[in-house]
């Protein structure tokens, strides 16, 4: 199927391009543009700015516990239609070792494959609303929603991390954009 972690993370720079996407997408939200209006990111997307809660630098865990919680999100939705094939699971590992997981990534992701995060401790490890926003984001990335089960699974997720739809709206608007 479609579903996968496809380069378009890649192609943004990696997981702290995820908090970049999820902070313009977010931007764009707050000053009551349309998703239509949203202009396409440049083509190499940037950290957020260092003073907004969607900077790393100001999470309540470490960069890293976050940094994994968002692998593991990409990891859940890739799952969402009941499997991960090898081509999803090669770009999940090549994703873990290039935000530095080294040799314990393969294990790591083999664990996670046997017996990944539930939605609800993955909601509760987003600590913040920007986080929550970043979840969102990185779910979103991992999906070419192609099927009713992964459009569900974003569905329940935006549900019940309590985003406004025009929020998910522009958030899909911005993942659709950097694949474009």
């Amino acid at each position: 199927s479609g579903r996968a972690l496809t380069g378009s993370v890649l192609k943004i720079g990696g997981l702290a391009a995820v908090a970049g996407l999820a902070y313009q997408a977010y931007r764009n939200y707050q000053g009551g543009k349309a998703p239509a209006e949203t202009p396409a990111p440049a083509i190499e997307l940037l950290p957020p700015p260092s003073d907004t809660a969607f900077h790393h630098s100001q999470t309540p865990q470490s960069e890293n516990e976050f940094a994994m919680t968002l692998v593991r999100a990409m990891i859940a939705a890739a799952r969402a239609d009941g499997a991960v094939d090898g081509t999803e699971r090669q770009a999940i590992l090549d994703r873990l070792r290039a935000a530095g997981a080294g040799e314990e990534a393969e294990a790591m992701l083999d664990a996670e494959l046997r017996q990944p995060a539930s939605i609800g401790k993955l909601i509760g490890e987003a600590r913040t609303d920007a986080q929550k926003v970043e979840l969102y984001t990185a779910s979103r990335l991992a999906l070419e929603v192609d099927t009713p089960v992964e459009r569900s699974y974003l569905q329940a997720l935006a549900t019940r991390l309590k985003l406004p739809d025009n929020l998910v709206r522009h958030i899909e608007s911005a993942v659709e954009s950097v694949r474009a």
